[in-house]
Formats: structure tokens, C-alpha cells, sequence
């Protein structure tokens, strides 16, 4: 049996590996130490305070003080601070999801329908709020008629988008950055430590010797394979989401599982005119497809 010193040291090993692309990407742009200790101490009480909420204990600042080791005073300036607005490009997403895969919206052919948007009962309304309650129908439109995911016609808004993207606001990027690599340090953490039964997806494919006037081309091909894929997984886990096909619900217990599939890839940057050449025939391609 491992001895608390070999524990702690594998602890202290597996830090620095999640710290050393953190820390090279502050390096590279020009964040200094003093920024990352204070966004660090700032973090740190807030996730102390959402785990405190989540086991149902109470949330005092001697209590973050301990856990986190943020000194008493600073914990409580952090703790008083007002909260962060959340990120709309979630609820975003949920709406395009919920609107592609619930046949209440979906055309027989099972497209996005043409949904209705004026008056105080409409199909859009009732998109929105199968989705959440808590918010302006209307605001939500606004959004994504700015965003240019839908638009409107003379029957009502058409969805354009399949899927929702974070092009118009590099926040947005950064953001889903942060809920991916939360899921995939989960996944990685049940594996390596909890040894389950059927384990989480964990896959890597990597080619160091590619030919570099081909990177515009694979870069595009693994775009739009992603999409497939990610159509593909979404049509599947649309079946078994009970906000979808509330049908499948016998008992309240049932609900609230959740399942993440997160895809990316990383490439030496390609030459700009190879590149700026390659958009373009796949841009064509797409017209005339």
C-alpha cells in the first residue's frame, strides 16, 4: 500500500502536468505571476463555496478559509463580491439542440420546423421556455438573430444553424475551453482513479511527420468530419433525453443523467495563401453541393 508521502508526491506530479499548459499559456501571453495568484485565490474560494452548496454543508468563511487556504479576510472580499453574469452561449445551444431534436419542431421529415414568433402564445416561446423558464423569449430571438442562426420569413423564424458556434465572440471560445477540459479532467480522473466498469471515452490519434501543403486541406476535412460525428451523437442521445421524449421517464428518478462528447484537433499552422486557397474551394464546394 502506497504511503502518504508516495500519495503526495503523485499529487503533486499530477498538479504540475495540469498546470504546465496553463502556466505555458500565460507565458506566452504576458500574464504575470501576481495575475494568476489572484484570478488563482479568487477561483479557488469560488469552487469551494460551490462544493460546500453541493454537499449541503454551510458556507462561512471559516470554513473556505480552511479548505482553501485563502486567508480569512481575503476569502470573506471574494465571498462579497458580486457573481459573475453566466454565459448565454449554453442556453443558446440547449435552444438549437431542444429545436432540432424534439418533434414538437421538427417537421415529418424531421427537419427544424418554421416556427411562429409574434403574439403572446407562439412556437418559439414554446421552444424557448421547454428549455428554461427563466428567461425573455424574445431575448433569446434577439440573440440569435444577431449571431445570424436564424432568420426570419414570412412564415415565421427558420433555424439556419445545426449546430451553435462561438466565432462572433472569442469570450465565448475560451469559455467552452473551460467547460472541456473540466469534463475531460473528470473523465480522465474516474478512469485513473475509480478503475469503472465501463470507462469514459479517451482517445488520442497523432501524426508528427504530416505533409505540410496538405495542413490547410486536413484541417478542413477534420472540421467537417467533427460535424458529422457530432450530428451522429446528437441524433442518438436525442432519444434518450427526457426532455426530448419525455415518454421514456417511468419513474422521477430516471431523470438527470448527463453524458458529454467533446471533439478538437490541433495542427501545425498551414501556409496563408494554402490556406486562404483551400477556404475558398471549400467554400465553393459548398454552393454548389
Amino acid at each position: 500500500m502506497a504511503n502518504a508521502g508516495s500519495t503526495r508526491t503523485v499529487q503533486i506530479k499530477l498538479l504540475e502536468c495540469l498546470l504546465r499548459p496553463l502556466v505555458r499559456f500565460c507565458v506566452r501571453s504576458s500574464y504575470p505571476i501576481q495575475d494568476f495568484t489572484s484570478v488563482a485565490k479568487r477561483i479557488f474560494v469560488q469552487i469551494a463555496e460551490e462544493e460546500l452548496k453541493n454537499a449541503g454543508e454551510k458556507v462561512n468563511v471559516s470554513r473556505i478559509s480552511v479548505i482553501t487556504g485563502v486567508y480569512r479576510d481575503e476569502a470573506r472580499r471574494i465571498l462579497d463580491s458580486p457573481p459573475e453574469p453566466p454565459s448565454e452561449a449554453s442556453l443558446l445551444a440547449r435552444v438549437i439542440t431542444q429545436w432540432r431534436h424534439d418533434k414538437r419542431f421538427r417537421t415529418s421529415s424531421g427537419k427544424p420546423r418554421v416556427l411562429s414568433y409574434r403574439g403572446s402564445e407562439n412556437q418559439f416561446k414554446e421552444l424557448v421556455e421547454s428549455v428554461s423558464k427563466n428567461i425573455n423569449p424574445g431575448t433569446v430571438l434577439f440573440e440569435l438573430k444577431r449571431l445570424g442562426a436564424v432568420e426570419k420569413t414570412k412564415k415565421g423564424i427558420r433555424l439556419k444553424w445545426q449546430v451553435f458556434g462561438t466565432d462572433s465572440d472569442p469570450s465565448e471560445r475560451f469559455e467552452l475551453l473551460s467547460r472541456d477540459w473540466s469534463t475531460l479532467l473528470d473523465a480522465v480522473t474516474e478512469n485513473a482513479t475509480l478503475n469503472p466498469i465501463i470507462p469514459n471515452l479517451h482517445i488520442r490519434t497523432e501524426f508528427d511527420n504530416i505533409s505540410k501543403c496538405h495542413l490547410a486541406e486536413i484541417r478542413i476535412w477534420l472540421i467537417e468530419e467533427g460535424k458529422r460525428f457530432h450530428r451522429r451523437v446528437r441524433d442518438y442521445l436525442s432519444g434518450y433525453d427526457l426532455d426530448i421524449t419525455p415518454e421514456l421517464a417511468l419513474t422521477p428518478e430516471e431523470a438527470g443523467g448527463r453524458v458529454t462528447v467533446g471533439t478538437f484537433s490541433f495542427s501545425t499552422e498551414p501556409d496563408e495563401k494554402l490556406a486562404e486557397k483551400a477556404k475558398q474551394e471549400y467554400l465553393r464546394a459548398g454552393q454548389n453541393s
